[in-house]
Order: C-alpha cells, then structure tokens, then sequence
C-alpha cells in the first residue's frame, strides 16, 4: 500500500497538461498532434544567448539557482524555474524575495543565477514601461507575502489532478480555478511573492498577463503563458521568447542547445567576461 502511494504521488508530481494541436501533414491533410507543456525555458529551436543590452523595459525574467528551496519549489511544482522577476530598465529589476519587495540590480542577478531565461510581452509599450516602474517603486520595501506562499503550497500538489494528460482544455482550467478557490482563496494586501509581484505590475499597467488572479499564479504559470506551449493560466497575449542571459542544464530544465544560427543573424554573444561572469551554457546537470 506504501508503495501503491508513493508511486501515485510521483505520477501527480510529474503531470503535466497537454492537449490536441491541429496542423496539416506534407499532403495538406489535416491531422492532430498531442502537445505536451514544456519544461525547458529555451522556444522549440534552443536557446538564444543574449546580452544585458538586448533587456526592454518590462521583460519577465524567470531563474533557477542550486539552493534547497530553488529545488524543492520546482520538485514540487515539477518546474524549471522558481523565481521570476521584472526588469524596469537602466540595468535595475524590481523583485519579490523573502527580505520583500525590492529594486536591485540585473548585475546581481546574472551574477547568482546560473539560469536566466527572458520573456517579452509583445504589446508592451512605453507608458506601461512607466506604469510598472511606478508600481515598483511603490511597492519597493514591502513584506513578502509568505502567507500567500502557504496557501499556495497543498495547492501547488492537488492542482496536478487537474493537469494530468489528456485532460481537456476547458475543464482543465474550470479545475484549477475551483481547486484555487476553494484551497488559496482570492486576498488582497500589499504583501508580494514574486509571481504575484509581476501579475500584478501588468495589471497596474493595463496590460494583464492573464485574467487569473495575481494569487493563484506560479512562476511556472507564467513560464507557461509563452508562445508554443500548452499553458496551465490561460493567458490573455502568449510571451514572446527573447533568449538567455544564462543556462544550465537540469533535471527540469533539460540541455541547453543553442538555437542554430541564419547566415550572419547570429544571436548575441553571452555577457562580457570582463564586466561580469561569462553566461553559463554547460550542460552540467544541477
């Protein structure tokens, strides 16, 4: 019977939506492919390495770093990433970490995390670049929501019910949401954890990521919200894939295949040695 237990709580760890992708063979004809949602942060053709120069105002950053949390939130979350963040531009992000909300720097970022994927919302615009700017420095100093993080954690487990395969799309969501009704509970405060802190910066700016609630969304979710993939939070526009600062392979992330290169459009390089460290593309498993 233990083991019976175990087992079922492995496959639940390891659910993950898909659904039914409609597309058209050589011939023409029509036929039906089952996608899966990715765990690798890279877009389908690999990984593109960018430099801190190719950053717009409001890009979403998503990291990983070798710590017990990092792992434990993405064992649990069966997730590549744990963290995620906004760049506001001029080389500063604005972040939700266990200190609180905070303005730091992209310097310290790329520095720390040996994974840092970048994802663009592709109707940003500059006025909701000073809207979430505007936001961030409101909120800069405040606590971090770890009651929210509570809440979210027996959520983060049971939610994978309603994510196991073949699971259609309506009901799928139709789950989540009542499953994060009745075991989150929409709240409201000035308290952040960083998903939220990022939900929330894009609804202040009118550009809502999703009309889900800050509170019921992970990194991952957000992760998820990109273009070719089979999202959890149904979003409003899929992110748009702007490359890597930094990527290792892992477990949940997969390898870090660099996408190939079209005639002299080559991806820019990673980030100078001399002004911080080289961007990591190794495939050591972390």
């Amino acid at each position: 019977m233990k083991s019976i237990c175990i087992l079922l709580l492995c496959f639940l760890l390891s659910a993950c939506a898909a659904q039914w992708h409609r597309g058209e063979d050589v011939d023409g004809q029509h036929r039906y492919d089952l996608q899966f949602q990715r765990n690798n942060t890279a877009a389908p053709t690999g990984v593109v390495p960018i430099q801190a120069a190719d950053l717009q105002a409001g890009d979403i950053l998503f990291s990983a770093d070798s710590g017990l949390q990092s792992r434990s939130l993405r064992l649990f979350g069966n997730s590549s990433v744990s963290h995620t963040f906004l760049y506001l531009g001029d080389g500063q992000i604005a972040e939700a970490v266990g200190s609180g909300v905070r303005i730091g720097s992209l310097d310290d970022s790329v520095r720390h995390s040996p994974l840092l994927a970048v994802y663009r919302h592709p109707q940003f615009n500059s006025t909701a670049a000073v809207d979430i700017r505007r936001f961030a420095e409101q909120e800069a100093g405040g606590k971090y929501n770890y009651v929210g993080i509570l809440k979210q954690t027996p959520y983060t487990v049971t939610r994978k019910v309603c994510e196991l395969p073949l699971i259609p799309r309506q009901f799928r969501h139709m789950c989540l949401n009542t499953m994060a009704l009745v075991q989150v509970t929409p709240f409201a405060g000035e308290r952040y954890f960083c998903s939220q802190l990022v939900s929330e910066a894009y609804n202040r700016a009118g550009l809502p990521l999703t009309h889900t609630p800050p509170e019921w969304i992970s990194p991952a979710d957000i992760l998820h919200m990109r273009e070719h993939d089979v999202p959890s939070v149904v979003p409003v526009v899929p992110l748009q894939y702007v490359g890597h600062l930094r990527c290792r392979a892992s477990l949940w992330n997969g390898a870090c295949t660099e996408a190939a290169r079209v005639g002299n459009s080559a991806a820019a390089a990673p980030l100078a040695a001399d002004a911080l460290p080289p961007a990591d593309f190794s495939d050591e498993v972390r």
